[in-house]
């Protein structure tokens, strides 16, 4: 990916940075995209025993990735359009990115996701 247009820093330290993907597809009509790539730390000697070992795969950080789209934006609507964008998905999953045991449970859930694919073979 290229370098974020945009990038925030959640008040727990949290960062989101934000990439554009987005296109002109027919005359005026533009196809705006966003991709955000939220960046959450995580320190693996605080987490349980059992997640302490499936966090060895894990940089210290997990990325969580959200797309973001909105179809037929005219070019003078593209910045409010983005802005808007990026503003609702603060405002409704940045909560969450700010829980102090977000990593955490993204983490468990990755793993009990693991498990269930492996008990399937």
């Amino acid at each position: 990916m290229n370098k974020p247009f945009s990038q925030i820093e959640l008040n727990n330290g949290v960062v989101a940075d934000f990439f554009s993907q987005g296109n002109r597809y027919f005359g005026d009509f533009h196809r705006v995209v966003i991709v955000a790539v939220v960046t959450v730390p995580f320190d693996r000697s605080a987490l349980a025993e059992d997640l302490q070992e499936f966090a060895v795969d894990y940089p210290g950080f997990i990325q969580y990735e959200k797309k973001l789209e909105r179809m037929g934006v005219t070019t003078s609507n593209i910045e409010a359009v983005t802005q808007v964008l990026i503003d609702d998905f603060i405002r409704t999953v940045g909560s969450y990115l700010e829980m102090q045991n977000f990593a955490e449970r993204w983490l468990r859930r990755e793993m009990q996701n693991r498990n269930k694919r492996n008990s399937l073979y």
